[in-house]
């Protein structure tokens, strides 16, 4: 099924025999089976054999565990999502064992046109504490809330607050208006500078580490939260854990990339930018068979030569950056890049050539809002910018968020300062983007600010 030989897979099934008494396997056989026909789009004896299935051990939950990962194989979103959701009614401790990047996956593609029952999925998802002790587990939390809220449904809302110790999530909680009704709540849980949710985060990723220190996942996650706790010291020393040479780093998997990402960017927090610029050069320069799961770390390097104003150099790699977003970015990622190249332009007083490229920078807004305007502010375009904003926040209500968030008065976690900030304070002036922060959000009281570097 993972190689997408659909018929072999239907072959094999075939000659699986569990046994005329044993019902729970003649059933997972059956999705066994019903997953390889949907692969090969013969859709009604995939139906029969599910419908089968369903009789012979409807509440065994390897049945439906087994359809949801065979009909997500075979791209059949629909036949997935009424797997899981009978995973959710029956067997809800199965739904806490999946893969939380299969369940982000499978988010992302959930049917059209059903969204009440797409939304109620992610509720469900957020009530059980899927990856409660992820990272990720925080943002299907947040995503659920955001629902509730929508719907004006804040006691249930605030139910779901308990999962949440992502710094960064609580910051968006704390500064976004449409939240003021948890504010109180919030604030006197997290403690000055958030350090209860700071140190909490930490000692859960220390604790997902410690029980699987050979998973590159924990590695990565374990490396963010003590970002986000400016505890760089400790982040930085994660750097003996990643790969040290070309041959090693050749065989590094995603995960693991991450792990580089994340450290490099403690690294460049921490006033070590050369150092952070050599260990993403390591990750990215380095041949690999099945590389392009690093394009997110190959704008980041570009992105904080960019922020230190070091453009020559960002220019020596912007066409590697490109052609990777070309090959194996999404159009968020490309957009990114447009950006890059734009401010670096700039930077380099090539203002000419920059202006060329401001008419494919426009035509791609909608793929990275946020990222557009950066390009506009670091021209001192701010007209053009001001009117970006604007036009985004009646077109795009996610957009909001950004907006309040890059726009505080001082950076919150991990929004250090970057070659466009000084721009977007200068935007902030403006009459009607002003009105449009106090209307959606507020400054964060300077008790739950981050600690300071030196800390």
């Amino acid at each position: 099924m993972y190689a997408d030989d659909f018929r072999k897979a239907l072959e094999a099934a075939k000659r699986l025999e569990p046994g005329p008494d044993n019902r729970a396997g003649s059933a997972i056989v059956a999705v066994m089976r019903a997953s390889a026909l949907l692969g090969l789009k013969q859709e009604e004896e995939a139906a029969k054999l599910i419908a089968e299935a369903e009789k012979l051990a409807p509440q065994e939950p390897e049945v439906q565990t087994t359809l949801f990962l065979g009909s997500m194989l075979a791209d059949r979103f629909d036949v997935a999502a009424d797997a899981f959701d009978r995973m959710i009614a029956r067997a809800p401790d199965k739904v806490r064992e999946q893969d939380v990047e299969l369940v982000w996956h499978f988010l992302r593609n959930e049917p059209e046109g059903q969204d009440k029952r797409n939304q109620d999925r992610r509720i469900a998802l957020a009530e059980l504490g899927f990856a409660a002790e992820s990272p990720s587990g925080d943002y299907f939390t947040k995503g659920a809330i955001e629902i509730l809220v929508k719907r004006g449904e804040i006691p249930a809302a605030g139910d779901l607050l308990r999962y949440i110790d992502e710094p960064r999530i609580i910051e968006d909680l704390l500064i976004q208006k449409r939240y003021s009704a948890f504010w109180p709540e919030l604030e006197a849980r997290v403690g000055p500078r958030l350090e209860k949710v700071r140190t909490s985060a930490v000692q859960s990723a220390q604790r997902a580490f410690q029980q699987a220190p050979g998973d590159h996942e924990k590695l990565q996650e374990l490396a963010n939260a003590l970002r986000y706790a400016r505890r760089y010291a400790e982040a930085v020393s994660l750097q003996s854990m990643l790969p040290s040479s070309r041959q090693a780093m050749a065989l590094a998997d995603r995960e693991m990339g991450w792990a580089v990402n994340n450290v490099a960017l403690a690294l460049h927090e921490s006033g070590q930018p050369d150092e952070a610029d050599r260990l993403f050069a390591l990750l990215n320069e380095v041949p690999m068979e099945d590389g392009g799961w690093r394009v997110s770390m190959i704008i980041n390097r570009v992105d904080l030569l960019v922020a230190d104003g070091k453009f020559d150099k960002a220019m020596l790699l912007m066409a590697t950056t490109e052609d990777s977003a070309a090959k194996n970015g999404s159009a968020y990622a490309q957009q990114l890049v447009r950006r890059l190249k734009f401010c670096t332009m700039t930077g380099l007083g090539r203002k000419d050539e920059a202006e060329k490229l401001r008419p494919d920078l426009i035509e791609h807004a909608k793929d990275a809002r946020a990222s557009t305007i950066d390009g506009l502010v670091c021209a001192g375009d701010l007209e053009a910018a001001e009117e970006l904003v604007l036009a985004s926040l009646k077109e795009d209500e996610d957009f909001g968020e950004d907006f309040v968030r890059v726009l505080q008065a001082k950076p919150l976690t991990a929004d250090d300062p970057t070659i466009w900030s000084k721009g977007w304070k200068e935007l902030r002036a403006r009459p009607a983007v002003a009105a449009e922060f106090e209307r959606l959000g507020r400054d964060m009281p300077d008790r739950f600010l981050p600690p300071p570097i030196a800390d």
